[in-house]
């Protein structure tokens, strides 16, 4: 018989095996001085799963924009009542495929954010700068898993949702651009190791 609370237990070590003081196993709350307000001691780096996730979901959305036109060619196809080319068919599986993974990358980083917790914002950002980034992060998530969802709605056949699924695809686009553009501006005008922390080292 399977035990429930073993199969967790040895899926968490697969997914973060790794703990030590850079990588807490939990996000520690420091207790204060006298007069001292209370802190919590994030993480000084992201773990190597989050980043090899980081990377799985980036170049997961870069392949998927990459098959626009197939796309668009089978629910055209669908739409008219046509019959879609077998190549295209083909795509669209890979394209599911993919969705499924990016879903599956984007469901473990949630899971690895609220186990684990993830490092504080580099050290001189401004609060404005901190607050905006903590709310594109989660629009980022919100909307890869809507447009993963929308997607698989429609392609199952259980609702006409592919007006919403390619909108969001644009909602995507303009967040990821931002958020590129965040990184590149912090890491090479501000200076502060922002993009390091997303890439591998030795040390990881």
């Amino acid at each position: 018989m399977i035990n429930s609370k073993e199969t967790f237990s040895a899926f968490s070590q697969i997914i973060s095996p790794t703990t030590s003081a850079k990588y807490p196993s939990k996000p520690r709350i420091r207790v204060p001085n006298s007069g001292e307000p209370s802190m919590t001691l994030a993480p000084q780096t992201y773990r190597p799963t989050q980043i090899a996730l980081h990377w799985i979901v980036v170049l997961g959305i870069l392949f998927q924009w990459g098959m626009n036109e197939q796309m668009s060619r089978i629910s055209k196809a669908l739409q008219t009542g046509a019959v879609p080319e077998p190549s295209d068919v083909t795509w669209a599986w890979v394209h599911v495929g993919v969705g499924m993974i990016i879903l599956l990358a984007v469901f473990a980083r949630l899971f690895l954010r609220f186990r684990f917790g993830v490092p504080d914002h580099a050290k001189g950002t401004p609060k404005l700068q901190g607050n905006i980034a903590i709310v594109m992060h989660w629009a980022l998530y919100t909307v890869l898993l809507v447009i993963v969802i929308s997607g698989s709605i429609t392609w199952n056949g259980i609702a006409p949702l592919g007006g919403i699924h390619a909108n969001l695809n644009k909602v995507l686009f303009v967040l990821a651009a931002g958020h590129a553009g965040a990184a590149l501006f912090n890491q090479f005008i501000r200076k502060d190791g922002t993009m390091r922390r997303m890439m591998f080292s030795r040390e990881s």
